[in-house]
């Protein structure tokens, strides 16, 4: 497969149909097999799986798209054509993301591993979003998502910043943050 394809609107877009069924098939596991007393770990493995994901999504932006050749290629294929419908079918991700996390943890706790695993896919298909909002919505000042796409063009337009795309929390934590007056640099 070429690093640059475009997918269908399907395949670029189907994990929002397929995630909402997988978090609430792994919630409704969690309960079953603990009954009311899984909704307290539960509610606090999914916080953790959200914040986990928001390390993840770090880490893979700024040094698997960044510094691995065949996903630097794919992902200068996005910077290059940021409105393309470019890359993997996203169910690959998520898949990844049920085999890495949810298989290791269920035979530690079936329900933290459905709330872990039920956090990183919710905190996938919200970078999902906002990354395809920054690049598609008309964000204006004062909208929710204006700081997040102001610090991702920051990252599309300057290079080594600004990799987190639903937060700038790890940017802010490693260093990365282009800052210019106070404000996320405006592009």
């Amino acid at each position: 497969m070429r690093a640059h394809v475009t997918i269908s609107k399907l395949l670029y877009f189907g994990d929002f149909i397929v995630i909402p069924i997988a978090v609430a098939a792994l919630l409704a596991l969690a309960i079953s097999e603990g009954g009311a007393a899984a909704v307290g770990p539960l509610a606090l493995s999914l916080g953790l799986g959200l914040f986990v994901w928001t390390f993840v999504e770090y880490v893979v932006h700024r040094f698997v798209y960044h510094h691995t050749p065949f996903f630097t290629q794919l992902h200068g294929a996005h910077h290059a054509k940021p409105l393309a419908l470019l890359g993997f079918p996203s169910f690959v991700s998520s898949g990844l993301i049920v085999a890495a996390v949810f298989l290791p943890l269920r035979e530690y706790s079936l329900v933290a591993a459905s709330g872990v695993t039920s956090g990183m896919l919710l905190g996938y298909a919200l970078y999902m979003f906002v990354h395809h909002a920054t690049h598609h919505f008309a964000i204006q000042p004062g909208d929710v998502l204006y700081r997040a796409r102001m610090r991702h063009m920051a990252h599309h337009y300057r290079d080594g910043c600004n990799f987190g795309v639903t937060t700038g929390f790890w940017d802010t934590v490693f260093g990365t943050t282009i800052r210019r007056g106070g404000r996320i640099a405006p592009v």
